[in-house]
């Protein structure tokens, strides 16, 4: 509509420079009044564009934060139960390191301990989501800006201090394997439990106790993950995540 108003007076101007019944003042009236109109009609259309242009990165952003909402929602749900599962990894290597390699133990419990030192469990985030509106460019997008931050801090700063918390745990545990595989004779019930009741093998499992460090960051990420959400729902109190 834009383009047809503006041809439509470029011809009037056109059309009024070729007149010869007008005198020069009254023509540069009318020339100035038909450009006037073609500016305003110009800067409309570009008004116009750019909110339009607006209003459908704000739908993204709409659409991005009910979905990254859902799945912090996951990742709270996981970290919780992880959390819960390194409490019964503890216990379970606490027992291993605390039995007396003098006493003869509760064999079918001891092998079940054993096995069950050999499980690990890490974090794993839902983040395709997050990825992508990132690579993209459009995260920034987001114009609540505390919102934006907390969500980078979330990805950029919380996840990977849990990751390097969970390395260190899994490299421990790699020692306990490794050293299990170098000295163990057999499958048999007394192999096993000489090699766990050995001074280095009990070192092992005792060093194989979770750090507080761990707890804590688990801990941050779902306590900034709560914070996300609220302030996602506040911004869309009638949506779902979907």
């Amino acid at each position: 509509m834009a383009e047809l108003e503006v041809a439509k007076h470029g011809k009037n101007v056109i059309h009024l420079m070729g007149k010869k019944e007008h005198k020069l003042a009254h023509k540069l009236r009318e020339i100035a009044l038909e450009i006037a109109i073609i500016v305003f009609a110009v800067s409309m259309s570009i008004w116009l564009h750019g909110l339009s242009e607006h209003h459908h990165k704000q739908q993204e952003v709409r659409s991005f934060l009910i979905g990254l909402k859902g799945d912090l929602e996951g990742d709270i749900k996981q970290l919780t139960e992880i959390k819960e599962g390194y409490k019964g990894f503890d216990a379970n290597y606490a027992y291993l390191a605390g039995i007396d390699p003098a006493q003869k133990p509760d064999w079918e419990k001891f092998k079940a301990a054993y096995a069950r030192s050999n499980a690990n469990w890490y974090f794993i985030p839902v983040k395709s989501r997050y990825e992508g509106f990132l690579m993209s460019g459009r995260l920034t997008n987001i114009e609540n800006e505390k919102l934006l931050t907390a969500i980078l801090s979330l990805y950029q700063m919380d996840l990977p201090q849990i990751q390097t918390s969970e390395g260190g745990w899994s490299t421990r545990q790699r020692k306990l394997r490794d050293y299990r595989e170098e000295q163990l004779e057999g499958d048999d019930e007394q192999s096993l439990f000489r090699v766990t009741t050995s001074p280095k093998g009990k070192r092992l499992l005792r060093e194989m106790s979770t750090t507080p460090q761990l707890y804590e960051r688990y801990q941050s990420y779902i306590d900034q993950s709560r914070e996300i959400i609220k302030m996602i729902a506040e911004a869309y109190p009638a949506e779902k995540a979907h």
